[in-house]
Order: C-alpha cells, then sequence, then structure tokens
C-alpha cells in the first residue's frame, strides 16, 4: 500500500513537473511575441515620427510655394498694367 500511494506521489509529482514545464514554454512564447510585439510598435512609432517631420517641412515649403506664387502673380500683374499703360500712352 505504501508502494502504491510512494508511485502515485511520483506520478502526481511528474505530472506537476510536466504541466510546469509546459506553463514555462507557454510564457517564454508569450514573453517573445511581446517582445516582437514591441519591436513592431517601436518601428511604427519611429516611422509616425519620421512622417510627422516631413509633414512639417511639407507644410513649410508649400507655404514658401504659395508666397512666391502670389509674389510672382504681383508681379505679372505690376508688369501688365505698365504694358497696358505704355501701350495707351501711344
Amino acid at each position: 500500500s505504501e508502494q502504491i500511494d510512494q508511485n502515485d506521489e511520483d506520478t502526481d509529482l511528474s505530472k506537476e513537473r510536466e504541466l510546469l514545464a509546459s506553463l514555462i514554454e507557454k510564457l517564454k512564447c508569450d514573453i517573445d511575441e511581446s517582445k516582437n510585439r514591441n519591436k513592431f510598435m517601436e518601428t511604427s512609432n519611429k516611422f509616425k515620427e519620421a512622417n510627422n517631420k516631413l509633414s512639417v517641412k511639407n507644410d513649410l515649403l508649400y507655404a514658401d510655394f504659395k508666397k512666391s506664387q502670389a509674389k510672382l502673380k504681383r508681379r505679372n500683374s505690376i508688369e501688365y498694367a505698365s504694358e497696358m499703360e505704355l501701350e495707351c500712352a501711344k
């Protein structure tokens, strides 16, 4: 009877060990998955930051372009007005 109890205990311990080992493996997998997700998020955040900087730069360039366009339009209309004055003066 004592021998059977000992065998049962050994079997239980063995099962517990297996269970713990499989839980540890699962945790390792979860940790790896988590690390990979974090790396992905970091990469994604770096991409977003770079994109935001480009967007700001783009806005500034566009504003400069619009200013230049307006200056050119003014200059052209002044030149056109001067040409018309010269035409009328003839």
